[in-house]
């Protein structure tokens, strides 16, 4: 089977299992999401451990799924204390790295927390999103910052390829251009703008911002990403969609969007 064939049915199959999930009913967001935040979570130690930083498994991981756990918990039936227990397993993480016979042992910490900041957080905040413009679990509203990435990424890379001739970031994404950028991020706004009267709750307003927030941090998450990889010399973050790439690979616009779609709308609302 030829590569785009890969690529298309993995990523046909992608976003029906996410849109399914999103829409079905809120567990199933949860469970799907817990995977996702999993098997991210993994892939970043894997990729650390390519520079000889060795992440304390167990815990980074039971760390990442109480703190994504304790969101949904908290934002879904009201129970906030499994923060604090996700706030003592941070500290059982750093007490441990003590008893651990690994070099590296400030690296080994510092990777772990980022890795949260960089995976978990974004996928917590992302459970917020509905009840931050109502008291009722709104799909559509989970789903939106989602569809606009796609927006994006696919027209950025439709402008780029016909009319690409500046490079936007060439140390990083040789491939990128200035002409992508600027296509994929007016296709995203009138995305937006058309979308805006299936959103209760979000006005054409918050909707225009929300696609700018989309088409700037969403180039500078894919950026990050292809950093890293760049950096230790890797092309994608692991196989789990074939043509595809990693959840780093196909998330990475999303962890940079989520959080600043977050701060948008908790000073808005």
């Amino acid at each position: 089977m030829s590569n785009f064939w890969k690529r298309a049915i993995s990523g046909f199959l992608f976003v029906i299992i996410l849109t399914g999930c999103i829409f079905l009913h809120p567990v199933c967001f949860f469970v799907l999401f817990f995977i996702i935040n999993i098997v991210g979570l993994l892939e970043f130690a894997k990729m650390a451990r390519r520079i000889e930083i060795y992440i304390n498994l167990p815990i980074y991981l039971f760390c990442g799924s109480l703190l994504f756990t304790a969101g949904f918990l908290d934002a879904y039936s009201g129970y906030r204390e499994g923060y604090l227990w996700c706030f003592l397993a941070t500290f059982v993480l750093s007490i441990c790295e003590l008893y651990r016979k690994k070099g590296n042992s400030f690296q080994n910490l510092a990777f772990s927390y980022y890795g949260l900041l960089y995976l978990s957080l974004p996928f917590t905040l992302l459970i917020y999103l509905p009840y931050m413009t109502s008291d009722e679990w709104r799909p559509e509203i989970v789903f939106f910052p989602f569809l606009l990435v796609w927006f994006n990424d696919t027209f950025a890379y439709l402008f780029g390829s016909q009319f690409g001739k500046h490079k936007l970031f060439p140390r990083i994404s040789p491939k990128k251009s200035w002409e992508g950028a600027i296509g994929g991020g007016i296709c995203t706004i009138g995305a937006a703008l058309f979308i805006a009267p299936y959103l209760e709750g979000l006005t054409i307003y918050n909707n225009i911002i929300i696609a700018c927030i989309v088409v700037f941090f969403g180039i500078y998450g894919d950026l990050l990403e292809s950093m890293f990889k760049r950096s230790i010399e890797i092309k994608d973050s692991g196989s789990i969609m074939p043509g595809h790439g990693g959840v780093l690979d196909r998330f990475d616009a999303v962890v940079f969007v989520i959080p600043a779609i977050f701060v948008y709308l908790e000073f808005v609302y």
